[in-house]
């Protein structure tokens, strides 16, 4: 699969993933699934189930105990370092008083790509600017974060 085809077209494969933590409790047993790029789904379950648990194990903040988790078929943690997936989890502990511009948090997306010093290049900027006009968000990037609607959030 050439570069460009696996970043269109990700695919994440969670195969028979089990995880025990060392109290010996079990969170995710045995769970099985793929996800394609461009797909939309929800993962549902009664609280204590492992959905935060399985979310971890795909960002490779926990390892499976047995099974596997690959991202264009290869292991998650060396996936990862490709930036192509990120988690938003589901409490923030963010200080939305902080002063910092909309566009300055969009160009946060962008460090794993700049060199040392972050400073950005207009390919970052160009990036950043396509980003807001891809969730609506164009013509707000010199608002502090503070002022937008929970939504835009």
């Amino acid at each position: 699969m050439s570069s460009s085809n696996r970043f269109e077209h990700p695919k994440l494969i969670v195969d028979d993933a089990t995880v025990t933590y060392n109290n010996g409790h079990t969170a995710i047993y045995d769970a099985s699934f793929n996800i394609t790029g461009g797909s939309i789904c929800a993962l549902v379950g009664v609280n204590g189930s492992g959905k935060s648990t399985l979310f971890k194990t795909i960002m490779g903040l926990v390892t499976p105990s047995s099974g596997s988790v690959t991202l264009n078929d290869e292991p998650i943690k060396a996936a990862l370092k490709e930036n192509i997936i990120a988690y938003v989890p589901q409490t923030e502990e963010v200080d939305w008083n902080f002063p910092v511009l909309v566009s300055d948090v969009v160009m946060m997306g962008r460090y794993g790509k700049m060199g040392f010093f972050r400073i950005p290049k207009n390919e970052d900027k160009e990036a950043v600017k396509k980003a807001l006009e891809r969730v609506d968000l164009a013509g707000l990037e010199h608002r502090q974060i503070g002022e937008l609607s929970g939504g835009q959030k």
